[in-house]
């Protein structure tokens, strides 16, 4: 009798550190955080007192963007997040947040990236936690949002939409230089000139380090290359209540002599998990986009196109 009760005891045990193990595993991260809704004042108002709230938070705006009407979004980052960047082979993606203000009729929203996400999804070997309580502090937190119910933690840093599509180490190359001098100075050239309506938004050097993140705008005529409109983009994908403003925009990363970017069938699924492949807000209303962005953005800052051949 005894042996059995020891048994019964050893059994609920093992279920009990399984089951607190599966809890675990199943912790989920959504990959945007509504910091609050606010009524009764004008945009130019309310985003001024935003960007005074960044600013004394510790928080530096590298960016202003405004791609549509009734949208604002800023661009920050501030020492802890850039040291975080430093600290890992491509942590530079993550070297910025962006915080956004969209008008709504109910008010205008203000949501922003969630650190946690990106510091998971980026592969940054931290979770940005100060940051976030940073940015909580800063602009508030009210919940968090997007990507149905979420991506499990422990998928996050391996992410991808489906089989065979790329995960976040699926990079697209744009060009390919003598040096990351010269990388930075064909960038800056390129985006300056504002051809195909890809223009330069920010700027943000890794300490440290060969690297410098861009942020780019897209606003190209919407009738001869959609792909190239962030409006027309946003509006196949972001079609819920709250907007996931904060996506934008693009980034463009010169590493060394080298320039790439997230291939958009990660940058855009990691953003938008629960999106269906097929329908009217769906990613196949998108089928050209990574071609037109592949081919557009290396045109844009210098690259070659076509690619040149690689001769194994």
């Amino acid at each position: 009798m005894k042996q059995k009760v020891i048994i019964s005891v050893v059994a609920i045990v093992f279920v009990l550190l399984g089951s607190q193990s599966f809890a675990a595993e199943e912790v989920r991260h959504k990959p945007f955080i509504l910091a609050k809704i606010v009524s009764g004042v004008s945009m130019d108002k309310l985003a001024n007192k935003v960007r005074r709230q960044l600013t004394a938070g510790g928080f530096e705006v590298v960016g202003t963007y405004e791609p549509y009407p009734k949208a604002r979004i800023y661009i920050v980052t501030n020492k802890e997040l850039k040291r975080i960047a430093a600290g890992t082979e491509y942590g530079g993606f993550g070297a910025v947040l962006k915080v956004s203000l969209w008008e709504s009729e109910k008010g205008i929203q203000i949501s922003y990236n969630n650190p946690t996400y990106i510091g998971l999804a980026y592969n940054m070997g931290s979770r940005l936690e100060k940051v976030k309580a940073g940015l909580k502090r800063s602009v508030g937190f009210t919940r968090y949002f997007g990507g149905g119910e979420g991506i499990r933690e422990s998928k996050l840093p391996g992410y991808h939409y489906t089989f065979g599509l790329e995960d976040f180490y699926g990079f697209m190359p744009l060009g390919e230089f003598s040096s990351f001098k010269q990388a930075l100075r064909k960038v800056e050239t390129g985006l300056a000139k504002g051809t195909y309506g890809i223009k330069k938004v920010f700027r943000v050097d890794i300490p440290g380090k060969k690297e410098a993140l861009f942020g780019v705008s897209l606003n190209a005529d919407v009738k001869k290359q959609p792909y190239l409109n962030d409006k027309f983009v946003m509006e196949v994908i972001d079609s819920k209540e709250l907007k996931r403003l904060p996506h934008l925009p693009y980034e463009i990363l010169v590493k060394g002599s080298k320039v790439i970017a997230l291939h958009p069938h990660y940058r855009l699924a990691v953003n938008f998990p629960e999106m269906r492949m097929f329908g009217p807000h769906s990613f196949g209303k998108l089928m050209d986009l990574p071609s037109v962005y592949e081919e557009y953005f290396r045109k844009a800052v210098g690259g070659t196109w076509p690619p040149p051949i690689r001769h194994y």
